[in-house]
Parts: structure tokens; sequence; C-alpha cells
């Protein structure tokens, strides 16, 4: 049976042992979005796709407030809420939050199981404020570790989406100004600023 789309809410099955395998599998890059984002201490923060709120967790203390949206109700309930943190059960591309109403956006580990990224970009830029801010995390499509996690994912979610990191930047195109550009052997970090 061929599977063509990728089902975020697939994640429901595999929410127990998902913060097990992204540590087995040194898959978090917690410490790396923290360089790479910089915070002031004052941002609204959008996490979205941040499932079991394992970055949240870790920016919390760093930011006003980050919201955690995901398809996953199972992945959502997770989290360890506190007034800083919190769980929004819904879809990336078509979020509640008003227009320029957000200070970062955070897309790490999700691009790849989006098949309208265009939109995806699209929806981030409408709630970033004038000079917000995204920052994507994830895998690079040529390298060898990602062909492998490609093939454990694909089995259990479906189609994926994997880009190069000129893909991704090339995805932002006139919407947002690319700030910095971080490409480790098999992912990248790329953090741009809204036009």
């Amino acid at each position: 049976m061929k599977r063509e789309r990728c089902s975020l809410r697939e994640f429901d099955k595999v929410y127990r042992y998902y913060d097990i395998f992204m540590k087995v599998f040194q898959l978090y890059k917690v410490e790396e979005i923290k360089d790479a984002l910089k915070l002031q201490g004052n941002e609204k923060i959008v996490d979205i796709g941040g499932g079991t709120g394992h970055l949240a967790q870790h920016l919390w203390d760093q930011c006003n407030k980050i919201y955690v949206v995901d398809e996953s109700e199972r992945m959502l309930s997770q989290i360890k809420t506190n007034e800083k943190i919190l769980p929004i059960l819904g879809d990336g591309l078509n979020t509640n939050f008003e227009d320029r109403s957000m200070d970062v956006v955070i897309l790490a580990d999700v691009m790849h199981h989006i098949e309208k990224q265009q939109k995806l970009i699209e929806e981030v830029h409408r709630i970033l404020k004038e000079k917000g801010r995204i920052l994507i995390l994830d895998f690079d499509r040529k390298h060898l570790r990602t062909k492998l996690l490609r093939c454990f994912e694909y089995f259990l979610f479906g189609k994926l989406y994997f880009r190069t990191s000129k893909e991704a930047k090339d995805l932002l195109g006139g919407k947002f100004a690319i700030e910095s550009c971080m490409a480790k052997k098999y992912y990248f970090i790329i953090v741009g600023e809204k036009r």
C-alpha cells in the first residue's frame, strides 16, 4: 500500500516514545537553537510542530511567552505547562494568531512533514511582527543520516518533504532576509528576519 500523505496526527501513535527517540539519536538541538535566536527575554514565540514541548521547556525562562502549536493532542499532553508555556491544538498552516502579533516563530524538525511549505511560510510571515524572526531547523535531504531517518519516518508517517539548506533559504524568498545559516553535517539552522 502506497502512503501518499504525511498526517501529523500519526504522531499520536508515537507520543510516548518521541522524546526518547530524539534524545537517543541526538536529534534535539536545543543549545544551537538558543545560540541562533539570541533571545532578549521579552519575545512572544510560537513553536509550530512543537509536539511534547521539549524545546519550550528549555526556552520558557528566556522569553515572555511560548505557544506550542501541534496537531497531535497526545504529543501536546506531554507538555509540562506553566504561566509561560501554552499548548495549542491546531494547524500551523492556519493558526488563530492575529496578524503581526509574534516576535519569533520556530520550525524545528517540522518542515519535512509539511507538503504545503510555501503556505506555511506565508502563515509565519502573517503572524510575525515587523522584523520578527523565523528559525528553521531541519535535516539536509542529501546527507546519508537524513536518508536513513527518511526511511524510518516514512514507515511511520508516510510521504516526507526534506530540503537542502539552500532550498530552504530559497523557500523564504522575498519574505525574509537571511540573518544566518548554519549548515552542520546532516542538519541546518536558518534564521530569517521578516521583510
